[in-house]
């Protein structure tokens, strides 16, 4: 579990997100963590900045639709390992909150990374103006291998 934790304490200081950040899912095999930075970062350093802290991590994009399903499938089963009950995780979920983010006049990018122990999605968004705040989810899941 220390290992979910330290990861996503380095994603949410990267983007100095980490003060006021708070789990939104914590169990022993998942760890999603929401938080919001005031610094700003200009729309077009937003995939360089998630390839950034990637690398940071040491981890390995995951570009393939089919794999980031089952990472996803994977971390659903981690959230219902919890003792109450959740809805299933669309796999189609992250296309579906950024078009309904951008629909409210934000940019938004994110990314899947590959760990030795854990996957990582890791998510940002601001408004398209480049107005504070920024946004940060990430989640950080044991990818059981």
């Amino acid at each position: 579990m220390q290992k979910l934790y330290e990861v996503a304490g380095q994603v949410m200081g990267f983007f100095d997100a980490f003060k006021g950040s708070q789990p939104a899912i914590d169990n022993e095999k998942i760890l999603i963590v929401r938080g919001r930075s005031r610094s700003v970062i200009p729309l077009d350093q937003f995939h360089e900045k998630i390839n950034e802290i990637g690398e940071i991590l040491g981890g390995k994009e995951v570009t393939s639709d089919e794999k980031i399903r089952d990472i996803l499938e994977l971390g659903d089963k981690h959230i219902q390992s919890k003792e109450e009950p959740t809805t299933a995780v669309d796999s189609h979920g992250f296309t579906r909150m950024k078009k309904e983010l951008e629909g409210m006049g934000l940019v938004v990018e994110y990314k899947v990374f590959e760990l030795p122990d854990c996957d990582v999605i890791i998510a940002i968004w601001e408004d398209k103006h480049e107005l504070p705040p920024l946004y940060v989810e990430v989640t950080v899941s044991d990818n059981e291998r």
